[in-house]
């Protein structure tokens, strides 16, 4: 509302705006009362609510929009569902897609496992076969190297007990010969093709001296000296216990050795005679009754069983 010129008060419209100066001010009031003065109004315009109508007009405005709001939300949300729908659908069929390409790619891969481990099991048995058959043949082998290395020493002959130097610079076959001839009460010394001390480390001072290893000519020379040697119960050299022993591979006398407990409580027992045959088995006789045994710990327990421990 404003105040004219003629002290008429002219209430303006809600949308008028007033220009920004005071002349135009002026200006623009004299307009309207003009045009109020053409037109014939002697009454100015009925004062209205201004802010009612707003409030009417925003209200129509606020529901008309919140209708189309809602429609608008309403088909939005609609058009999202069907996204959604299309997307989960789309999203299934790549998890099937994906799902059978895993499935097929896990069963090749087993499938390809599964040959695999067949093929490796024929093998292992393959090889497990040919282990055992070489293995048989490696054993059957060893005791043939076995015998053949017994079968070159059966006409060795160990001496053991002979003092480092009494030799006198003789040669080892000739000490060993005349060795043999005054020890057996023998009329000529034996022939003897080779002699010479056990290659092994030097003997220190409370140790006892090497052995000679002499190879007789003659097998029968060889029975003959060791059947001497087992009826005389003890031999002696120049005041020196001397003894006879058979020169063996290593692997006979590791086994024979192993029944020396069993010796031991055979030994001096009445009524029992023992020996150790070639390569190794020991030999019982008890009261008449003969047994053998290739098994030291078989030998050992009947030993035991029948004449006690050797305490």
């Amino acid at each position: 509302i404003v105040l004219c010129p003629t002290g008429i008060t002219i209430p303006l419209p809600f949308s008028s705006i007033p220009p920004a100066n005071a002349l135009s001010s002026v200006s623009y009031l004299c307009v309207l009362f003009n045009f109020y003065t053409r037109t014939g109004t002697s009454k100015m315009p009925r004062k209205t609510n201004a802010k009612h109508d707003l409030d009417e007009e925003t209200g129509l405005h606020e529901a008309s929009g919140s209708t189309t709001e809602t429609r608008a939300s309403e088909s939005a949300q609609q058009a999202d569902s069907n996204d959604v729908l299309k997307a989960i659908t789309s999203l299934h069929a790549e998890l099937a897609r994906v799902k059978s390409d895993i499935c097929n790619k896990i069963e090749a891969e087993i499938s390809e496992l599964a040959d695999a481990a067949n093929d490796t099991s024929d093998t292992i048995q393959e090889l497990e076969d040919k282990v055992r058959r070489l293995s048989g043949q490696v054993e059957v082998l060893s005791e043939k190297c076995i015998d053949l290395e017994g079968r070159s020493k059966r006409q060795n002959l160990t001496v053991a007990g002979i003092k480092e130097g009494n030799e006198n610079g003789q040669k080892p076959r000739e000490f060993v010969a005349q060795l043999l001839k005054e020890v057996l009460n023998q009329t000529e010394a034996p022939v003897i093709d080779r002699a010479h001390r056990a290659l092994r480390k030097q003997p220190g001072n409370d140790e006892p001296p090497w052995h000679f290893i002499a190879r007789l000519h003659y097998c029968h020379t060889y029975e003959d000296i060791m059947q001497k040697a087992m009826s005389i119960r003890d031999l002696m050299y120049q005041g020196q216990r001397i003894q006879f022993f058979r020169d063996l591979p290593p692997e006979i006398a590791r086994r024979r050795a192993a029944f020396t407990p069993a010796r031991k409580l055979l030994r001096d027992k009445p009524g029992v005679r023992f020996g150790l045959l070639y390569p190794a088995k020991l030999r019982v006789t008890h009261n008449g009754s003969e047994r053998l045994f290739t098994d030291p710990e078989e030998a050992r327990e009947y030993a035991t069983r029948h004449f006690g421990s050797s305490e």
